[in-house]
């Protein structure tokens, strides 16, 4: 909430890092940057609790001296307090209705001095209780302060009671009743010191001064003694000052003069060298055109040179979208080619199919033609064989047709199983030379397809 000055203060929980509350803080129109507050009450460490509560302040950070008056700084929401702890034994001094005054004329120092540590004046006066019951008769401090700083002084009291009670109890109680009913019960919590900041700055708005002094009228007249004085040595200070003017006034005057003087001949010195400079400038003038107008014809061929390239780069415009359109013919020519090349690709393998199934036709009828010559053969010896065989027949016919009538109708002879051996072999080879016919003519079938102009071109061509 705050940044002290204690060495053994520390801070609250309420606390953020940077020292200052965590919600920004209720202020009146007319906000109050200072406060300064002086405690009273019976019980020392009830004043203690209330002055960390509204520093900030741990139990450790606020010390407990009972016999003496102990001020603490802090901010308290950007807010310079002082709060001022009075001393507890007061009370013990007042207790006494006899004794009240006597009471009153020996505290009466020590009360002004604590009233002059918070100068010029405190905002309030706290009165700390703990029960609303009153019991420590806490009201005869309220007398003691209208005894010696006046009647006013009770207008600038407030009582703060430091836990919670029935609302009946307390506006019953008699330090209320004196205070006409200003009261706040203090928590260590932000809002509950905000609150307290509000009620206090609402009670000085209703009040002649911002603060409690018992001395206005003296601060009126110190204030406009001090006045007189300062407007006194403020017209001194002003006459010297007039006097002072006036002189350098006219010192300023002098060196205005002289300083005339230095200036006409300086400014015919100028005026000398200014016309030199014109000359000057004049001769470079002439050469600077004499420049310009080699700079235009310089310009003016440059042009010249420009159109003739945007020419030529328009003509280099219209050669590459030539070449553009060219490369996309090749392209489609490539791709055609590849095409071509395909297709050569797909024939020449189909020919080289076609030229298998030739050499295969070839090789089969090489050997057909192999087994027809010796078919041929055969059946050569097989004629020779019947004709012999057909010789024999008729020499044996005429010497022994009986005998071989004979034993043709018992047995069959070895000769005669021979025989029938060699017509099965003819009628197996006559079998074998129709079947070698018939593989002839179905190789005759089988040639090869005929091939177009383009199948009978060279494959290096395609």
């Amino acid at each position: 909430m705050a940044r002290y000055r204690g060495h053994d203060e520390e801070k609250n929980p309420l606390l953020n890092d940077s020292g200052t509350f965590q919600h920004e803080a209720r202020q009146s129109k007319e906000s109050i940057k200072k406060f300064r507050f002086m405690v009273l009450g019976s019980d020392n460490t009830l004043m203690n609790e209330a002055c960390g509560i509204i520093l900030g302040l741990t139990q450790r950070g606020v010390t407990s001296n009972i016999g003496a008056c102990i001020l603490k700084d802090g901010q308290v929401s950007g807010r310079q307090v002082s709060v001022l702890k009075t001393p507890s034994y007061w009370l013990e001094h007042l207790k006494s209705h006899l004794f009240f005054r006597s009471g009153v004329k020996s505290m009466k120092n020590d009360m002004q001095f604590c009233d002059s540590m918070v100068f010029p004046g405190p905002h309030a006066f706290l009165l700390v209780l703990r029960d609303p019951q009153n019991s420590r008769k806490e009201h005869y401090l309220l007398r003691a302060l209208s005894q010696v700083f006046g009647k006013e002084a009770i207008d600038y009291c407030m009582v703060l009671f430091m836990r919670e009670h029935r609302e009946r109890d307390i506006e019953r109680n008699q330090c209320v009743k004196n205070c006409r009913q200003r009261y706040h019960v203090l928590k260590n919590t932000e809002e509950s010191i905000l609150n307290l900041l509000g009620d206090i700055e609402t009670m000085i708005q209703q009040r002649k001064n911002a603060y409690f002094t018992n001395d206005f009228e003296l601060l009126e007249k110190a204030k406009t003694h001090f006045q007189m004085e300062f407007d006194a040595e403020y017209a001194d200070r002003e006459s010297m000052l007039r006097r002072e003017l006036e002189n350098t006034v006219e010192d300023l005057k002098k060196e205005i003069t002289e300083l005339e003087k230095c200036n006409r001949l300086k400014v015919r010195e100028l005026k000398d060298e200014l016309n030199k400079e014109l000359d000057a400038s004049r001769d470079r003038e002439n050469r600077l055109r004499h420049e310009l107008d080699a700079s235009r014809d310089r310009e003016n061929r440059l042009r010249h040179e420009l159109d003739a390239s945007r020419d030529r780069e328009n003509q280099l415009k219209l050669d590459f979208k030539k070449l553009q359109r060219e490369i996309q013919q090749l392209k489609a020519t490539e791709k055609e080619l590849e095409n071509n090349l395909r297709e050569a690709k797909d024939k020449e393998a189909l020919l080289l199919t076609k030229l298998q199934l030739e050499c295969s036709i070839i090789q089969q009828e090489e050997e057909l033609q192999a087994k027809e010559k010796e078919l041929h053969a055969r059946q050569r010896d097989l004629e020779k064989r019947k004709m012999e065989l057909e010789a024999h027949k008729r020499d044996t016919r005429s010497s022994g047709s009986q005998q071989h009538e004979h034993q043709s109708s018992t047995a069959v002879t070895p000769a005669d199983e021979g025989e029938a051996d060699r017509e099965d072999s003819q009628a197996s080879g006559s079998d074998e030379f129709e079947g070698l016919k018939a593989v002839r003519r179905n190789s005759k079938q089988l040639e090869p397809p005929k091939m177009s102009e383009s199948e009978h071109r060279p494959l290096h061509t395609l």
